[in-house]
């Protein structure tokens, strides 16, 4: 059995040698580490660690999702069974690999069949908060919250971060689409995966620590006036857009809803779906509420709010090829 670890990277080098280095430690050894680099700008390629790994520069960035299926179809071409997909600030414990394999291999023939991929458990660094796993609902994403006792449980997807892909089910399902670039990569995969029959599952017991570098983008901040609370976000213009973008798209052409596209629930649902607790769970009012965020600091945030439309226009008349 033969495993590549594929890295993207963009502008890492304050986190890349800590990541190769913990890949390094795995009490199973990977058989090769692929760093697929967006074109970065600093010296990323130039780190002590980069002597560990084989390097695939891009002409130019081409997102997450870019780098994921060139690193994917690489491995299809060189022979490998498994790829592990980790971003640039992630850390897995040195017997993630081990455990997630361990868990693969106790079950029966039919069942390994089955497999899609198996992700690690991801903590968040700054808080220490775990990353569960997400259903796809006709309602959005509804957010896995599994007791203690479930070591192991079934998802349809997760960050893109710490996944284990079997790539028997990758041949057939076939690579990312590098056109959303940035936010949605995963869930619109994982849904690929879903819809080609085969399932994933977190394991618990395989960790790995997220956001070595704090990251500030999509980190909320929460101010006081008087008994109210408002929570602002500050993400870049250009995440801005790709979110919004790709989070309609998603909803309205890569979905299979039986609704015409317009009436989904999940596009304008007012009551809380399942397992999401909270008023307008639908996907038209957390747009606007997103894009309100900014439209209510306009001194400062009108990029914001011009790259929250401009996403809605393009994820609306099924445009997703544009880059901000």
């Amino acid at each position: 059995m033969r495993i590549l670890a594929n890295i993207t990277t963009f502008n890492s080098a304050d986190s890349i040698d800590a990541t190769i280095d913990s890949l390094l430690r795995q009490t199973r050894p990977l058989d090769e580490i692929l760093v697929v680099d967006n074109v970065s700008s600093d010296d990323t390629l130039q780190r002590p660690s980069m002597r560990h790994a084989t390097i695939i520069r891009h002409p130019k960035n081409t997102g997450c999702s870019g780098a994921i299926a060139t690193g994917m179809q690489y491995a299809l071409d060189h022979g490998f069974d498994w790829i592990w997909v980790l971003d640039a600030d992630t850390a897995p414990q040195p017997d993630a690999l081990q455990k997630l394999l361990d868990l693969y291999d106790s079950w029966p023939p039919a069942q390994r069949e089955e497999v899609g991929f198996l992700a690690c458990l991801a903590f968040n660094q700054r808080d220490g908060l775990p990353f569960h796993g997400s259903r796809v609902t006709p309602f959005g994403r509804v957010i896995v919250s599994p007791g203690p006792e479930e070591r192991c449980y079934p998802c349809d997807v997760t960050i893109w971060s710490g996944n284990l892909y079997r790539l028997a089910a990758v041949r057939r399902v076939g690579l990312p689409n590098p056109d959303y670039f940035m936010d949605w990569g995963e869930y619109e995969y994982g849904y690929r995966i879903k819809k080609a029959g085969y399932k994933a599952f977190v394991y618990q017991d395989a960790v790995m620590n997220h956001n070595i570098i704090n990251i500030q983008s999509l980190t909320p901040q929460r101010f006081k006036l008087g008994p109210l609370t408002m929570t602002f976000y500050d993400n870049p213009p250009g995440r801005c857009y790709y979110l919004v973008r790709n989070t309609v798209y998603f909803s309205l052409y890569d979905y299979d809803g039986r609704m015409p596209r317009l009436l989904r629930p999940a596009i304008w649902r007012i009551r809380s779906a399942p397992g999401r607790p909270g008023l307008m769970r639908g996907l038209a009012w957390q747009l606007a509420f997103f894009t309100m965020n900014f439209l209510v600091r306009p001194r400062t945030h009108m990029a914001h709010v011009r790259a929250c439309l401009r996403g809605m226009w393009h994820g609306v008349t099924g445009n997703i090829a544009p880059r901000y």
